[in-house]
C-alpha cells in the first residue's frame, strides 16, 4: 500500500525495513527513471513538530555531504500531513550482515574498513555534522563492494543547541553508544563518533560487541563503568598496537580519546604499515589504568595519584538527592565521580553539572553542603516533584502557547507510565519520563516521545495502547 504522503511520481516496489521514526521503501522515480530508497515519517510522529524537525535535520545533514562513501539525498518533501525523504538506493549487505554470514574480520580487514569509515566521518565532521549512531548496521557495501555510510537519522550540527533535539534521550544504539551520550551531555562532538567507531572496530575484529547485557540500560551502565574487555581474549591473533588504538578510541572520558578523525587516521595508517603508534600525552595512562590492565605488552601502568575516600553514608545520601532528578542512573554517576573527585566540592560540582535546570542544580548543591557539614537534609524543594510531573507551567512558544499548559498527571499515573516503559527499555525509563514530563503539553505528546525510545515496533505499539487506557 502506497503511503498517502508520497507524490504520484514515486512507484512503491516493496518495503526495505522500518525503524524508530518511520518505514523505508524500495521505490522507482517515474520522472527520472531511477530506483530510490524512500524513508517515510510515521504518522504518529508527523503530528509532533519536534519529530518533524528531527526528520528535516536528517535530510539537511545528509544532503550537505556530497561524497561517494555517503548515501546521497535526492529529495525531501511534504504532502498533506506526511513527510518523506528520497535517497540513493544501496544494494548490498551491511557490515552487520557480513559478520553474520562470514564471521569476524581479520585485523588487516578491520583496519582497512575502519580507516575508510574514519575518512568518511571526517568529511561529515568538517561539514559540522556528527553522526551519533556509528555502528556496523549503518555501514554497507554496495553491489560494486564500495563502502557506504548510511542513516544520518541522529545526525546533529556541531553548533546545534541540544535543546533542539529530543530532550532527555541519549540517542544512539546501546552496544555502540558513547558514555557522554548516555549521560545526556550538553556537548556531543566528533569524539562520540570516535568512541562508537571504536566499538564497531571491536565488533568487526572479534565478532562480539564490547559489552553484553540483559537490557539496553544494563549495557549502557557497562559502557559507563566497566573496563573495556581485552579483545585478545576472543581473538588472540590481534596485535598490541591494535589494542592500544582501540583502547584510546574507547576511553570513557572524551578528553582521553583521539580528538578528531585525522589523528585517528594517522595511527591507523601506522598500524597498517606494521608499526606501533607512538604513545603520547595523557591518553596511554588512562588506557593502561582502565582498559587492558592485564596486557603485558602495553607496558606497566603509571602510578595512580591518591584520591579521597568518601564516607559511604554521605555518598548514599547524595545519591538519594541526585536520584530525584536522574532516577536510577544517579547511583552509577555517583560511583563514577566519587572514584575521581579530589574533594567534596569537586564531587558536588561534577554531579550538579549533570542536572539540567539551574534551580534544581542550586537545590542539589545546597543539600550537598548540608551533608558535608553533617547536618540533616530533607527532600529537595524544586519546581519538579519526585515523579517528574511539573507543578508550575513552563512557558511555551508558538501561536498556540497560551492554550497549551504544561502537562500535569497524578503521581500514580506517572508511576504506571514508568512501569510500562521500564518493561520495554529497563530502568532508564524513569530518567526519560522525568525529563519528558517537563516538556510535554499533553499525554499524547508524552506518549509519542516516550514510544520513540522503544526499539521494537511491537513494543512501541503495545506501550502506546497501554498508556491510552490510563485516562
Amino acid at each position: 500500500m502506497k503511503p498517502v504522503c508520497l507524490p504520484d511520481k514515486y512507484e512503491i516496489i516493496g518495503e526495505l525495513g522500518s525503524g524508530g521514526m518511520g518505514v523505508v521503501y524500495h521505490a522507482r522515480d517515474r520522472v527520472l527513471d531511477r530506483e530510490v530508497a524512500l524513508k517515510v515519517l510515521s504518522e504518529q510522529f508527523a503530528a509532533t513538530p519536534r519529530f518533524v524537525q528531527r526528520f528535516l535535520t536528517e535530510a539537511r545533514a545528509a544532503a550537505s555531504l556530497n561524497h561517494p562513501n555517503i548515501v546521497q539525498i535526492y529529495e525531501f518533501g511534504e504532502t498533506g500531513n506526511g513527510h518523506f525523504l528520497a535517497m540513493e538506493l544501496v544494494r548490498g549487505n551491511t557490515l552487520k550482515a557480513e559478520l553474520k554470514q562470514i564471521g569476524r574480520f581479520s585485523e588487516g580487514q578491520t583496519l582497512a574498513l575502519v580507516l575508510t569509515a574514519c575518512r568518511t566521518l571526517a568529511i561529515a565532521h568538517r561539514a559540522g555534522i556528527v553522526h551519533r549512531d556509528v555502528k556496523p548496521d549503518n555501514m554497507m557495501f554496495n553491489e560494486h563492494h564500495e563502502f557506504k555510510l548510511v542513516d544520518l537519522g541522529l545526525a546533529k550540527s556541531l553548533h546545534e543547541d541540544i535543546s533542539n533535539t529530543v530532550t532527555g534521550q541519549s540517542m544512539g544504539t546501546p552496544h555502540f553508544i558513547s558514555p557522554e551520550q548516555i549521560m545526556g551531555a550538553k556537548v556531543i562532538d566528533q569524539r562520540a563518533d570516535v568512541y562508537s567507531l571504536g566499538a564497531t572496530m571491536y565488533n568487526l575484529a572479534t565478532g562480539h560487541v564490547p559489552f553484553e547485557g540483559t537490557s539496553g540500560a544494563h549495557i549502557m551502565s557497562r559502557h559507563l563503568n566497566d573496563p573495556l574487555p581485552d579483545p585478545r581474549n576472543i581473538a588472540p591473533d590481534l596485535g598490541a598496537g591494535f589494542c592500544q588504538v582501540l583502547g584510546r578510541m574507547m576511553a570513557k572520558d572524551p578528553a582521553d580519546r583521539y580528538q578528531d578523525m585525522a589523528s585517528l587516521e594517522r595511527d591507523l595508517l601506522v598500524l597498517m604499515q606494521g608499526e606501533l603508534p607512538a604513545s603520547t600525552g595523557p591518553v596511554p595512562t588512562a588506557v593502561q589504568d582502565t582498559i587492558f590492565m592485564s596486557s603485558p605488552d602495553l607496558g606497566p601502568a603509571l602510578p595512580t595519584p591518591a584520591r579521597v575516600e568518601f564516607e559511604a553514608k554521605s555518598l548514599e545520601r547524595v545519591t538519594g538527592h541526585l536520584a530525584e532528578f536522574m532516577g536510577p542512573l544517579a547511583r552509577v554517576l555517583v560511583r563514577k565521580v566519587a572514584g575521581q573527585a579530589a574533594d567534596w566540592e569537586e564531587l558536588s560540582q561534577e554531579l550538579a553539572a549533570h542536572i539540567r535546570l539551574s534551580e534544581e542544580r542550586k537545590a542539589f548543591l545546597k543539600a550537598c553542603a548540608r551533608i558535608a557539614e553533617g547536618g540533616a537534609t530533607t527532600a529537595i524543594e524544586t519546581q519538579v516533584d519526585i515523579s517528574g510531573a511539573m507543578t508550575q507551567p513552563i512557558a511555551a512558544s508558538g501561536p498556540n502557547a497560551a492554550a497549551m499548559p504544561a502537562l500535569t498527571l497524578e503521581e500514580a499515573t506517572v508511576s504506571r507510565i514508568v512501569g510500562l516503559l521500564s518493561d520495554r527499555i529497563g530502568p532508564v525509563a524513569r530518567v526519560l519520563v522525568n525529563r519528558e514530563m517537563k516538556q510535554a503539553r499533553s499525554l499524547n505528546d508524552l506518549t509519542t516521545t516516550l514510544a520513540a525510545a522503544i526499539p521494537d515496533p511491537r513494543d512501541r505499539q503495545s506501550f502506546t495502547a497501554a498508556v491510552s487506557l490510563l485516562l
